[in-house]
């Protein structure tokens, strides 16, 4: 009778999503690249994390650990973690065994809306979106979240005894201020094509966040996505700086130049972090090289550098060092 009851235990705890399969989701795969996925961790304003939220309330998507949920915002699987992961705008869903990757933790105390309520130990696995609290003393929480099979993505309010079992964390991309500002626009495109006056959209939004970057605002109101004059004319400014054409738009050399801005340090296979990063997005501007922004400097990343070092004359040795940085930074 006790095996029997443990049993039926384990089972309604894995139903609640309390108790979560350590070796299915600890490897679990990339979500898929769908419309509106990002292509890295995004920086977020904590309004940005709580309209992603608010998108699967509205849409009443149920629980599951199984299935996956695609909107505007990616594809992400649809239990108390993947639904913070689509809040706080993960490239890849993460779990209650490998959250604390990309947040910290926090004094309760100090929670804000769009921060997380975590648990994980081999009894109790669970996450969900702290929203505000209910009680002048701080000690019951109200909370978004996708909580057990047969039930949807909703509101509710936890009483102290439930709080009190979790731990406050925050996102570490988490940009406090504005949503002005280019903190939620994210600079990684499969491609960088030619933009012209009138052009519209999120390639125009990274385009005017660089330009701003550099020194060479593209307006008050922050990335509007649309290329009017005010962009057109920080461009030739931008572009003229480096000796490039003052043409007004942002072709391929301007894509290059943009994206390329920085630290220059030698970085070569087997690095990693922002400088590999930025190195992928100027070679994918430069070359059209299908690179994925991954910020790690692998077979595919050395290539494109040989690539590119053969196509500008230099000594094609897969080696990103001043040469290659001053040139990329040109525009070339």
């Amino acid at each position: 009778m006790r095996t029997t009851a443990a049993s039926v235990l384990a089972a309604v705890l894995v139903l609640c999503g309390l108790l979560q399969p350590i070796p299915r989701l600890a490897n679990a795969e990339p979500d898929l690249q769908s419309a509106g996925h990002p292509a890295a961790d995004l920086k977020l304003t904590r309004e940005d994390i709580l309209t992603r939220a608010k998108s699967w309330i509205d849409e009443r998507v149920p629980y599951s650990q199984d299935a996956k949920h695609t909107n505007q915002y990616g594809t992400y699987r649809q239990d108390c973690s993947g639904y913070v992961s689509m809040a706080w705008g993960l490239k890849t869903a993460r779990w209650t065994g490998d959250i604390m990757q990309v947040a910290t933790r926090i004094d309760k105390k100090n929670l804000l809306p769009g921060d997380s309520l975590w648990v994980h130990s081999s009894a109790h696995q669970h996450m969900a979106l702290f929203i505000r609290w209910a009680d002048a003393a701080k000690t019951q929480a109200v909370v978004w979240e996708e909580y057990r099979s047969g039930t949807v993505a909703s509101q509710r309010t936890w009483s102290a005894e439930r709080t009190a079992g979790f731990t406050a964390i925050r996102y570490r991309n988490v940009v406090e201020g504005d949503a002005k500002t280019c903190a939620a626009v994210s600079l990684d495109h499969p491609r960088y094509p030619e933009l012209a006056p009138a052009a519209t959209g999120d390639l125009v939004k990274a385009a005017q966040c660089l330009l701003t970057g550099a020194g060479f605002p593209t307006g008050a109101n922050g990335p509007t996505g649309t290329f009017d004059a005010t962009t057109a004319e920080a461009a030739k400014q931008f572009q003229a700086s480096v000796g490039l054409p003052s043409l007004g738009k942002v072709d391929s050399h301007t894509w290059t130049a943009l994206l390329a801005r920085g630290t220059t340090p030698q970085v070569q296979d087997g690095a990693s972090g922002d400088a590999v990063l930025r190195l992928q997005r100027a070679l994918n501007a430069a070359l059209d090289a299908g690179l994925e922004h991954d910020g790690r400097f692998g077979p595919n990343t050395t290539a494109a550098v040989k690539r590119y070092q053969s196509a500008q004359g230099l000594t094609s040795d897969g080696i990103v060092g001043a040469k290659t940085w001053a040139a990329l930074q040109a525009g070339k």
